[in-house]
């Protein structure tokens, strides 16, 4: 339990010191918006090229890792949109956003920092793999699934080139693209180059976490506490246990690998899902509540998960 300890506080700490540093005033909202767009822009896109440029790859698509997290993403996400639809009588857009709160989670904040504390450049390749798409599925779905429930028929002409738009301009994609052009290439990075890679690598862990904390400050508990609960239940723990069950007993993959995205299963929902829901003006308090909750609660949660692997 020490090893665990030792792994979870200083990532929470650092949390909570963003958390605590934009609540008193130390840390604007321009400060965290700033230092976020320099973790998404910058920081994590050098990360991610550097990695996948440098590292062994599989010999193929791993359709085993691909499986055995978005099945359970699909089944999630249906879940909470049928329980939003009949149990809490919410619209169709209240109820995809309560399929994404019950899908999307913190990964490239909290998740990347915890995988690679907990396993090190081991634990990179799952990592990066599992969220080479991860944005790109969830909010492409659910942006279609909004539009529907709004009904624009504007929208849905200009939706094709908008999201394509997105896709072609997003850092994290084109560090990710370039990584792995590079790797298949054979090509090398020059030494004064991955000198500087490595500089901005030992950024990714601090700035990430503060940022986090420091955007967290921003959202609270704003009600609808029943399908807060609900959804807190889906992210942190129905979904973990389900890709666990295909990595470990269906798929048969590497243990670390079954770790790594069981791990990035159960990050509690995302910032992004409060962000959709202020762009379609419904569903922000169960957007802010889960957040708020399903972060605190990813304290035990994740602290559990890591000490039942017997992580170190």
């Amino acid at each position: 339990m020490e090893i665990v300890f030792e792994i979870v506080a200083p990532v929470f700490g650092v949390v909570l010191m963003g958390y605590f540093a934009s609540k008193i005033g130390w840390f604007s909202e321009e400060s965290a918006a700033g230092l976020a767009k320099f973790v998404f822009n910058f920081v994590i896109p050098l990360f991610l090229f550097r990695t996948f440029a440098t590292r062994d790859l599989p010999d193929a698509i791993p359709w085993g890792l691909f499986g055995s997290y978005y099945l359970a993403i699909i089944a999630i996400y249906a879940l909470g949109i049928g329980v939003a639809l009949l149990l809490f009588k919410r619209d169709l857009m209240g109820a995809t956003l309560t399929g994404m709160a019950c899908t999307f989670g913190n990964t490239m904040l909290l998740g990347l920092a915890l995988v690679l504390r907990a396993f090190g450049d081991e634990g990179a390749i799952p990592l990066f793999l599992i969220l080479s798409i991860h944005g790109l599925t969830l909010m492409t779905g659910t942006t279609l699934l909004l539009e529907l429930g709004r009904n624009a028929d504007a929208a849905w002409s200009a939706l094709p080139g908008r999201v394509l738009k997105g896709i072609v301009t997003n850092p994290l994609m084109m560090g990710l693209a370039l990584g792995l052009t590079f790797n298949f290439a054979g090509l090398g990075i020059p030494g004064l180059l991955d000198d500087f890679f490595e500089i901005m690598e030992g950024a990714v862990l601090p700035c990430a976490l503060f940022a986090m904390g420091a955007t967290l400050a921003r959202y609270g508990f704003k009600g609808r506490l029943g399908q807060s609960l609900f959804v807190v239940a889906a992210k942190c723990v129905v979904l973990p246990a389900i890709v666990y069950g295909l990595g470990a007993h269906v798929f048969d993959l590497p243990p670390v690998w079954t770790m790594v995205a069981v791990l990035i299963a159960a990050q509690p929902a995302g910032v992004n899902v409060y962000l959709f829901a202020q762009r379609y003006g419904t569903a922000q308090a169960i957007a802010s509540t889960s957040i708020f909750l399903s972060t605190a609660f990813s304290i035990f949660s994740l602290s559990a998960i890591l000490y039942l692997f017997d992580v170190g």
